[in-house]
């Protein structure tokens, strides 16, 4: 399996080749992705790379799906994608692409994993707008220009997809949902990065060497690599028991917002048929060392009061 180190100089790799072979690497996207620009987000030194596996993402996107229970479609735009210069996610396990075929020939592809990028900046400058992230399958001896879901949902794209099998269209539906789905995975992967308890940041191993020569040729920094992991093990659960106390000692979970009972002097605080209340927000207790909990909340029918 590949690490994100060699599929980034695998992309460079096959972006030159493109060019020296004379083609146009600056044939744009609706989205307005082309290689080149595609080759500028992979070798900026300012570039956030990310490597992470699924056993970490979908926890994460689960976690995630509380914080947006709380918030409108729009904060999550606002608040998660934080990050104004270019960042890179590698999925090496991500086996949904698996079947992908190119286009030109109908070959099967082999394909190694997922790459998603985001570049906050780049997007309003193109776009004026926030965008959903670009995906790029990792394959071999094989390049294409990243699409985002605006590019599979245009036209020319669809009439190319369907060109091969006109009753594919649930496929097609099932292939945008995968893009959405990434989008959604980057921003889960950044979000529990702003979250140093719950999460580790390690370099890529396995990869001093390619490294080492990506910092030569474009002078990526070698510390610009990561890999991120759930903070776990025996030995954090003693740490989180001796720093944190036992109230932590629990699977990581999102409790939701309450009222409690307060004083008038208090922060915060609505009265309510005669009586004070604090509103507590939304928050996290418990580490993933102890277990990851997705809960959603189901009122009961002795929580409703009808008017």
């Amino acid at each position: 399996m590949t690490n994100i180190c060699q599929a980034i100089e695998e992309e460079l790799r096959n972006i030159q080749f493109v060019e020296d072979s004379g083609e146009d690497i600056y044939k744009t996207m609706k989205s307005g992705m082309s290689l080149a620009l595609w080759r500028e987000i992979l070798s900026n030194p300012e570039t956030m790379r990310i490597e992470a596996s699924m056993d970490f993402i979908k926890p994460s996107m689960n976690l995630l799906d509380n914080i947006l229970e709380e918030n409108n479609y729009d904060d999550y735009f606002d608040h998660i994608h934080m990050i104004e210069g270019p960042v890179i996610l590698y999925i090496p396990d991500f086996k949904k692409f698996d079947n992908t075929v190119n286009v030109s020939n109908g070959e099967l592809l082999d394909v190694d994993g997922v790459l998603v990028l985001h570049w906050l900046e780049k997007d309003f400058e193109i776009n004026g707008a926030i965008h959903h992230a670009w995906v790029q399958a990792v394959t071999k001896n094989f390049i294409s220009i990243p699409m985002s879901v605006e590019d599979v949902s245009e036209d020319s794209f669809i009439e190319k997809y369907l060109r091969r099998d006109a009753t594919n269209k649930d496929s097609l539906k099932e292939f945008q949902i995968y893009y959405r789905q990434l989008h959604y995975a980057l921003a889960s992967v950044i979000y529990m990065m702003k979250k140093p308890n719950f999460a580790t940041q390690t370099i890529v191993s396995n990869s001093r060497g390619v490294r080492k020569r990506l910092e030569k040729k474009k002078g990526i920094p070698r510390e610009r690599w990561s890999r991120i992991q759930w903070n776990v093990g025996q030995n954090v659960q003693r740490e989180v028991r001796e720093t944190m106390g036992e109230e932590h000692c629990t699977a990581l979970h999102r409790v939701r917002g309450f009222y409690r009972k307060a004083e008038s002097h208090y922060n915060n605080v609505t009265k309510i048929e005669g009586n004070w209340f604090q509103w507590i927000k939304p928050f996290w207790r418990g580490h993933p060392a102890f277990g990851i909990i997705k809960s959603t909340y189901a009122p009961k029918i002795e929580d409703i009061k009808l008017q």
